[in-house]
């Protein structure tokens, strides 16, 4: 196999094997790391790869802490969390769930997820 065939193998291959990954999570993507700042729409997460991640949250925006329904006033700054989100029209992420706790420790432990 020539050198330009074995490049458009590779590209092929690397197009199916994100679109796997992409539809896979639903084209959600999780946020995990400390909060450094919560406001009455978002919350800033210092990420495990240390880069600052701000998401949106909304109504739909659900709070879980230690598996127990919480709300957006019992999160913290330093509190360790897992927000798992999607973008929206403008490509900023809004977040569907932050969990704190247990739950998200257990989370961060099997998770190879994102940012």
């Amino acid at each position: 196999m020539n050198r330009k065939s074995m490049h458009s193998v590779l590209a092929i291959l690397a197009l199916m094997f994100g679109s796997a990954i992409a539809f896979a999570h639903n084209g959600v993507e999780h946020v995990m790391g400390t909060v450094t700042a919560v406001t009455d729409t978002s919350i800033t997460v210092d990420t495990v790869k240390h880069a600052s991640v701000t998401v949106l949250i909304d109504l739909a925006t659900t709070f879980t802490n230690t598996d127990a329904q919480a709300s957006r006033k019992d999160l913290k700054v330093g509190q360790r969390v897992v927000i798992s989100a999607k973008p929206n029209a403008d490509k900023k992420l809004v977040g569907v769930s932050v969990k704190w706790g247990a739950t998200s420790a257990a989370h961060d432990d099997h998770a190879g997820h994102k940012k």
